[in-house]
Parts: C-alpha cells; sequence; structure tokens
C-alpha cells in the first residue's frame, strides 16, 4: 500500500510555494504551523488564505491546536498535539463536519485512549523518543483509523504500512524529486 503525502508548513511558507509542492507532491493533507508569537487574527487570516490556495489541490488543511479558529479561517480541520482534555475539547468542538487528528502520543496505551475518541488519525514520530516509527506500524496493522508517520530525513519508508507519510518543510526537496523554489 503506498502512504499518502501530509506535509508539515513552517509560519514563513507562501501561497506560491505550497500551492506549487502540493501539486507536485500530490499531497492530501497539510498542517499550517501557527509562528512563535502570532495572535489569533493573524494565523487565522493567514491560514484562510493558504487554504484557498491549497484546498484546489483536493488537500486538507488543518490548523495547530486551534479548534476555534477552524471555521473563522475555511479550514479542513485541526491537529491536536496537546492532553486527552483539550483533545476531546476539540471532538466536541468540531466533529463531525471538521477533521480532528492528534499526535504527541508517547505510548500504545495512550494512542488507544486517543483512538477511542473518534479522532481521524494518529500522527506518531513527532516526539524524540525514537519509538514513533514502530508504534505508528503498529497502529497500522491493528486499527482502522489511519496513522501518520513522521518521517526522518533521509529514511526508508518503502513497505512501511502506514496511511500517511508526514515531512517537515524542510525535507520537501525528497518527495518524488525535486523542490519547487
Amino acid at each position: 500500500m503506498a502512504s499518502d503525502i501530509f506535509l508539515v508548513a513552517s509560519p514563513a511558507i507562501t501561497a506560491n510555494r505550497l500551492s506549487a509542492e502540493v501539486a507536485r507532491t500530490g499531497a492530501t493533507a497539510l498542517l499550517l504551523r501557527i509562528g512563535e508569537g502570532e495572535d489569533d487574527l493573524a494565523y487565522a487570516a493567514r491560514a484562510k488564505a493558504l487554504a484557498k490556495a491549497i484546498q484546489v489541490h483536493d488537500c486538507a488543511v488543518l490548523l495547530d491546536n486551534r479548534p476555534d479558529l477552524v471555521r473563522r479561517a475555511y479550514v479542513d480541520g485541526v491537529h491536536m498535539s496537546g492532553g486527552i482534555k483539550a483533545l476531546r475539547e476539540a471532538i466536541a468542538e468540531l466533529k463531525p463536519d471538521f477533521i480532528v487528528g492528534t499526535g504527541d502520543i508517547g505510548s500504545r496505551h495512550e494512542a488507544m485512549l486517543r483512538g477511542e475518541l473518534e479522532v481521524d488519525y494518529l500522527m506518531f514520530g513527532d516526539r524524540d523518543d525514537g519509538e514513533g516509527r514502530e508504534m505508528a506500524q503498529w497502529w497500522a496493522e491493528t486499527f482502522e483509523i489511519p496513522s501518520v508517520y513522521c518521517a526522518a530525513p533521509g529514511e526508508d519508508n518503502s513497505g512501511l504500512g502506514t496511511e500517511f507519510i508526514a515531512y517537515e518543510e524542510a525535507d520537501w526537496a525528497a518527495i518524488a524529486g525535486e523542490a519547487t523554489p
């Protein structure tokens, strides 16, 4: 099974570059990181402008830990990396109309607890604990909720078996050829 591409974009990305990268890679999901010190209005406005350029490529746009801005920014959902309480609140606020995914998962037990909350995906490998790949593979083989694995630079992900492979912006050039300037 081929994994779909899940891009993770920095706050400094431009709409033109992002649109070109989504089209080039065939990405089906994109997480827009919030900028350090960026206020709510600026983040929502930036996300709304970028979403217009991305959604035409059938790519879902997700905000970073800000479920309260999803409707205002006209995006497809939110990625939650906080605790279970914040995840439950995001699900209550957004489901079933929007995507709610989660990451920063430290154990199989925590993954199962989060999976029981009706999330749309679980992201593994976004921590520096070295167990992300094994947990992503285990999740993909065991459960129906999609698994996202955050690939390390230069890592061989052939045969991984997860539904998505996530790439940080610095690693986009390694996806199916050269990056668009």
